[in-house]
């Protein structure tokens, strides 16, 4: 299992042990240490890059706009708010994938709670539907309450960044 692990999720390390996840049938590796907010939905634990899965938070340069038709740096906002959710707390999360870049994604907690989860609940991060269903009622709930992006008006960033490459092609 050890070897899978290595596979998976890169060398295993005083940092790292086993652990199964909610989104992998496999054991994981799991790194723990000081976190902070890159993106929305990125982070750096103990020096290492991840991405958290299963959640897509606004992209560097995407603007959204406020219930009075204000813009805002939606970017920005999403990635304080992750930041103020880890807030010089000791993150551990269990890596259950790398993309074909080998960025490590995997789930996120501070305290026993899930960094995705939370991000989505209030509003600053979509929950990733081609990926997992995990996070259904916390977007429910956002939306419900108009928290975060829900508040007014942002186009999803899948949907923004697929419109700049067209945008681009052009």
């Amino acid at each position: 299992m050890i070897l899978l692990a290595v596979l998976v999720a890169g060398p295993v390390s005083a940092a790292t042990a086993q652990k199964p996840g909610k989104f992998s049938g496999v054991p994981n590796a799991t790194i723990r240490g000081e976190g902070k907010a890159l993106e929305g939905d990125l982070l750096s634990v103990a020096g290492t890059t991840v991405r958290l899965m299963g959640i897509d938070a606004p992209d560097p340069g995407q603007k959204c706009r406020n219930r009075y038709g204000h813009e805002l740096d939606c970017f920005t906002i999403a990635r304080d708010v992750l930041a103020g959710l880890i807030k010089d707390q000791e993150v551990e999360c269990t890596v259950a994938d790398e993309d074909r870049n080998r960025q490590k994604q995997g789930e996120c907690r501070v305290r026993g709670i899930d960094l995705g989860g939370a991000m989505v609940a209030r509003g600053w991060a979509f929950q990733f539907w081609g990926l997992t269903q995990a996070y259904q009622k916390a977007e429910a709930y956002a939306q419900s309450k108009k928290m975060g992006l829900w508040a007014g008006r942002v186009e999803k960033p899948w949907e923004w960044r697929s419109r700049r490459l067209r945008e681009q092609a052009r």
